[in-house]
């Protein structure tokens, strides 16, 4: 006898039912595609377990959505062509990509560590050698960016004509460079040169020498000197205009000289002349893809 025909739109239906209660209650954690089935007699990974995987890691969301930031794969590490890569993308080296090894909860585990919420429970139920492609909200991946760590500044700046360093700051900034007085020297981190207006013992004051017109590239990208103090009292200032445009979003990655912290460039607003950096992670407050495929269960937990 023929089984009787069930129509598909009650389950259908109540799916979207489910789905929408899940957005409207916050609750809604990841979406998992393609996830395969295992065969009947098949291991699986189930939470306590210790694995290793391989993974590729792109964001879903932000100026580099669809790049790579992270994989285990060295084939996609060194493939730009296929695989474009995020500003945060850093290369470990050849013998730096291998399967990871991971624990399946929220606790590193003796040499498996812990992973994002979303990861982890993206991998359960599959078996060696399956693959699933796992979307990860903020709020199961890195967390939400942190508004304090963000930095906007003004498109023209102006930065002292005449700094006085301490003995010590001297050499930090100015590495293998005497302190001398009349030295004259190209400043690492502008570009132009500079020269040593009065030495002691303990401090050293620099006079920086930029010519109007003088473009430098501090950050990696161009900024104009359009004026220079005619003193070169403390008060004497040298003005510099950012030349940004937003197509330069997500093109520049750094180490901000005031602070020393990591920055990339996150933001340009011409209207109001400013320009924004970063000093988050990349991956905080983006909704993160990872396609993750399970290449051993090493150990599994106890059964009651």
């Amino acid at each position: 006898m023929a089984e009787p025909k069930v129509s598909p739109w009650p389950v259908v239906i109540i799916s979207i039912l489910v789905i929408a209660a899940g957005i409207a209650a916050g609750v809604f954690v990841y979406e998992v595609f393609n996830k395969p089935l295992p065969g009947p007699s098949q291991q699986v990974v189930v939470e306590g377990d210790n694995v290793t995987v391989n993974y590729i890691g792109s964001f879903g969301s932000g100026f580099d959505q669809g790049k790579v930031f992270d994989t285990s794969y060295l084939s996609v590490a060194t493939d730009n062509a296929t695989y474009p890569k995020a500003i945060s993308f850093q290369f470990r080296g050849a013998s730096g990509y291998t399967p990871l090894k991971a624990h399946v909860g929220p606790n590193t585990e003796g040499a498996y560590t812990s992973l994002i919420t979303g990861f982890w429970k993206g991998m359960l139920g599959l078996a060696p050698n399956q693959t699933t492609t796992v979307v990860i909200p903020p709020s199961q991946g890195y967390g939400a960016a942190n508004p304090a760590n963000l930095l906007t500044l003004p498109l023209t700046q102006q930065v002292p004509m005449v700094t006085t360093y301490s003995a010590s700051e001297f050499g930090k900034n100015f590495s293998g460079i005497a302190a001398q007085n009349g030295a004259v020297f190209t400043d690492p981190h502008y570009g132009w040169q500079d020269t040593v207006i009065n030495q002691n013992a303990t401090s050293v004051t620099v006079e920086s020498l930029p010519y109007v017109g003088e473009i430098v590239k501090p950050y990696g990208w161009s900024e104009l000197v359009t004026q220079v103090s005619s003193t070169t009292s403390p008060q004497g200032q040298i003005t510099l205009v950012n030349e940004l445009t937003p197509q330069d979003v997500g093109q520049y990655k750094g180490t901000y000289l005031p602070n020393g912290k990591t920055f990339f460039l996150s933001n340009v607003d011409l209207n109001a002349s400013t320009y924004t950096l970063d000093f988050n992670q990349e991956v905080q407050g983006n909704v993160l893809v990872f396609v993750i495929s399970v290449y051993s269960i090493v150990s599994t937990p106890p059964t009651a």
